[in-house]
């Protein structure tokens, strides 16, 4: 079978040129995402605020160890934004879910991630992201004290990102002729610390791990992907990857599919995700390269559903454990029985 390949482009210094989105695989991220330059992303001429309306945007963070995992989020999706704090305890299977739906102009989403700062900021709930790629530098501050029944709960959190070539998944993949998505995602170890009610948990570069994850993009009206994502630190090597069915044009060429081994990433082809049972059983996920076979099975569910005729959403967004192997190189793969993630199958229409 033909091996599969993709090609890494140097990056630009600008998302677009000229009017035109620069589309592909890059070796680093862009100093200036200028999405609001885009010459006519859905067809016709549209004004700048209306183009700012349609550009859905988050920055996300998965980080764990062994025993916890986190979610961390703002997303705006301009009809509605969205900020969580998902702390799960493996050991006991204890799930806090701090979430605030508010509208689009209370949570602010970094311009670029060179030297910005995401946030949301209310009086009893704050997420903090000072972004320092100039620096390969991240710090995440939540601060949340009051939330329905739950405990406060504080974090702070150090990311010190791979400073090499190619360590990152950078791309830019079409779903028109000039309208398309960015997306940024980083595996790194991290330090921090994270309080609840009594309790007092630390997070040691040694064990614990952090997954940045970027969006931006121009989004069909009927927006629909399938994600995974899993990582874990065995024998002092951190191993993390990146499965993504999106609405790109051309997967073959324009895909988000990673494996980080060894402080390298090695790009993958396009996968297909299955779930004859439904999204709380078994997914399997799978390409046509046989490089990718691998299982997901859901261990606590996270599922949102909104009808409101213009605005939809079918959400399910499960954390749980993963089995199988992805085959890397020539002759070599490994295997990921046991590792601990998140999946995604995501349906919006705003």
């Amino acid at each position: 079978m033909k091996e599969y390949s993709r090609e890494i482009l140097s990056t630009p210094l600008d998302l677009v040129t000229d009017g035109q989105i620069n589309f592909g695989c890059f070796s680093d991220d862009f100093k200036n995402i200028n999405y609001l330059d885009t010459n006519k992303p859905f067809g016709f001429p549209i004004p700048r605020a209306f183009k700012y309306l349609r550009l859905k945007e988050w920055q996300a963070f998965q980080l764990g160890n062994k025993d916890y995992f986190i979610l961390i989020a703002v997303y705006n999706a301009k009809s509605i934004a969205i900020n969580q704090l998902i702390f799960y305890n493996k050991k006991n299977k204890q799930l806090l879910k701090y979430e605030k739906q508010v509208p689009f102009w209370k949570t602010k989403i970094a311009k670029n991630f060179q030297d910005s700062v995401s946030k949301f900021a209310e009086k009893n709930f704050n997420i903090e992201i000072v972004n320092k790629l100039v620096e390969n530098f991240v710090s995440i501050k939540i601060d949340i004290r009051k939330h329905q029944k739950l405990p406060a709960i504080k974090a702070e959190f150090e990311i010190n990102m791979q400073n090499k070539p190619n360590s990152a998944i950078v791309v830019s993949i079409p779903f028109g002729k000039n309208r398309g998505m960015y997306s940024f995602k980083n595996l790194s170890r991290v330090k921090g610390v994270l309080k609840y009610g009594t309790i007092e948990i630390q997070f040691e570069p040694e064990d614990s791990f952090s997954i940045m994850d970027n969006h931006k993009g121009y989004y069909p009206y009927n927006m629909k992907y399938d994600w995974v994502t899993g990582a874990c630190i065995q024998n002092n090597e951190l191993i993390g990857f990146n499965l993504t069915n999106n609405q790109s044009i051309n997967p073959e060429k324009f895909n988000e599919n990673g494996l980080w081994k060894d402080n390298k990433l090695y790009l993958l082809p396009p996968v297909k995700f299955l779930r004859p049972n439904g999204t709380d059983k078994e997914w399997l996920i799978r390409d046509n390269y046989n490089l990718v076979d691998l299982s997901f099975f859901p261990e606590i569910p996270n599922n949102f559903k909104l009808n409101l005729i213009a605005l939809k959403s079918d959400y399910s967004g499960p954390f749980g454990y993963f089995k199988g192997y992805i085959k890397y190189a020539p002759g070599k793969k490994i295997k990921l029985d046991d590792y601990f993630g998140m999946g995604e199958k995501k349906f919006v229409r705003s």
